[in-house]
């Protein structure tokens, strides 16, 4: 077997669900020292990803698996801690709010530069988030409470809101964060050829955009010590297989790859990491105040289907023991995750039956979208849901309609694959009325309670018992029925390793060179 650099429990397949998945999570920065000593020595690092950029404009950056790419070409304000998560000092060597978190000052480094020379300042960096914030696309909803931004000298930066965004600090660390020159941002280079203030350079003449991408190290980086490698390719390759086979050629030297693999790799040359909680599969109950599905309002249903759901299971045979179980949505990487909350909801379908008849809902059939991300679990939920008297119908839906579905008002249940995230963004995404996985915009009162709290409360460390009784509230109530959080396994040769933990995603920046 080739060497195990563990970074967490025993990883396993499903490599591309997990893949796919991360599309939808943030990205991360280097840490200032991490990994440096050899990078003198550090070879090209090529590595395979299941997605390239739809655009390098600043105002369109997806986040996950796209920033392998555009994190290179573009620095972020902040950055994410490697090893714990933790908003990081990045082009912005500090930050600050006022009491009520409607003012954020942020003080950039000294003496960066864009890839053209031109100064990396408080005016650009103000320069561009007012763009993104004035721009239609996928990154303007980040500064949704944002009211103005501005250099207030050549290295501060404040950002005023209309209310304070406990999301916002981490949300610089993502595509909000990226800084453009202003000179070139409405230019039509800037979605294929930008002018950057990141560690690297798009090679454009042997880019092909969809299916690799060049980058070349920018040696006049303020922090190039944290970038080993002198140039990075970028190859976009969906299927596990091609990706593994890439592997095997020596064509790229980091991939994602399916446990089951592994024992063909020559173990002289490669490295295996794993990734814990990378990722959350999940039944999301869309109708959670029973609008459509009056069953599914009723907490004794909710519960139910928690109950009837054989977790270690389907750990096991679905996901081949790649992560753990869980029965809350919280990241196990972060702070608010309760080991305890996982003894809720035993795996007792007698249970869940009787529940479901003490409802008053027995032989009620739900629809839900069939998706690729569905296709392995379906038998299983199905035999679920029989087990404890209800009945689950599988709608086909194309890929391309797959997250638009959940807000369509069809289905009151999705079976889901998400990337984890920060504390915060995950309470949002699951429990906030406005959050994405919560398209019926349901809340109560104990939850409009909560996120007041957590609203209003500038300090994180005052605000985590609002956030964790939230946990507790959100298993409770059964909002949602989370089944298993999945681990990522990466395999690396030529001395490269990973350094990374779940919730802070794979970007160029997660890699290191450790001279072996």
């Amino acid at each position: 077997m080739p060497r195990q650099h563990r970074l967490g429990t025993r990883s396993a397949a499903l490599a591309a669900l997990v893949s796919g998945a991360l599309l939808l999570t943030a990205c991360s920065a280097p840490e200032d020292t991490a990994s440096t000593s050899a990078a003198t020595d550090a070879p090209a690092l090529a590595l395979a990803a299941v997605s390239g950029p739809n655009s390098l404009d600043t105002a369109q950056l997806v986040d996950g698996q796209q920033a392998f790419v555009w994190a290179s070409v573009y620095d972020t304000l902040l950055a994410r801690d490697q090893k714990t998560g933790a908003v990081a000092p990045n082009a912005a060597e500090s930050w600050e709010y006022n009491a009520d978190g409607t003012v954020l000052t942020l003080k950039l480094h000294s003496g960066m530069t864009f890839s053209n020379g031109d100064p990396v300042d408080a005016a650009a960096v103000a320069a561009t988030m007012l763009r993104t914030k004035n721009t239609p696309g996928i990154v303007q909803p980040k500064f949704a409470l944002v009211t103005d931004v501005k250099a207030t000298d050549d290295l501060t930066v404040e950002v005023t809101f209309s209310s304070f965004d406990p999301q916002f600090v981490y949300n610089l660390s993502l595509g909000a964060g990226a800084i453009g020159d202003p000179d070139s941002l409405d230019t039509a280079e800037a979605a294929t050829n930008p002018v950057g203030s990141g560690p690297y350079t798009l090679d454009v003449a042997n880019t092909v955009p969809g299916t690799s991408y060049q980058l070349k190290k920018r040696d006049d980086y303020w922090n190039a010590d944290a970038f080993p490698f002198p140039s990075v390719t970028v190859r976009v390759l969906q299927d596990p297989t091609a990706s593994f086979n890439a592997l095997q050629a020596g064509e790229i030297n980091a991939a994602t790859v399916q446990t089951q693999l592994i024992g063909q790799l020559d173990s002289s040359k490669y490295t295996i990491s794993t990734i814990p909680g990378q990722a959350l599969a999940y039944l999301d109950i869309l109708d959670r105040g029973g609008q459509k599905w009056p069953a599914l309002g009723d907490q004794k249903v909710r519960q139910a289907i928690n109950h009837a759901i054989d977790r270690e299971g389907i750990l096991k045979g679905i996901f081949q023991d790649n992560g753990q179980v869980t029965e809350q949505v919280f990241s196990p990487n972060a702070q608010v995750f309760d080991e305890s909350l996982n003894d809720t909801y035993d795996y007792d379908p007698e249970l869940g039956k009787k529940l479901v008849a003490d409802a008053g809902f027995a032989g009620e059939t739900f629809q839900i979208p069939s998706t690729f991300l569905t296709t392995s679990v379906e038998a299983t939920l199905s035999q679920a849901f029989t087990d404890i008297g209800l009945g689950l119908e599988w709608v086909s839906v194309p890929p391309q309609q797959a997250q638009s579905a959940l807000t369509s008002g069809d289905y009151g249940l999705s079976f889901q694959i998400t990337g984890v995230n920060s504390d915060p963004a995950d309470a949002f995404f699951h429990y906030s009325p406005n959050g994405f996985g919560n398209p019926t915009h349901y809340t109560d009162a104990k939850v409009d309670e909560l996120f007041s709290t957590i609203n209003s409360t500038v300090d994180e460390s005052a605000a985590l018992p609002a956030y964790q009784e939230l946990n507790e509230y959100g298993v409770e109530q059964a909002f949602e029925a989370p089944i298993v959080f999945i681990d990522s396994t990466w395999a690396t040769a030529d001395g490269i390793s990973v350094i990374s933990i779940g919730g802070v995603p794979a970007t160029v920046s997660n890699f290191a060179f450790d001279g072996k």
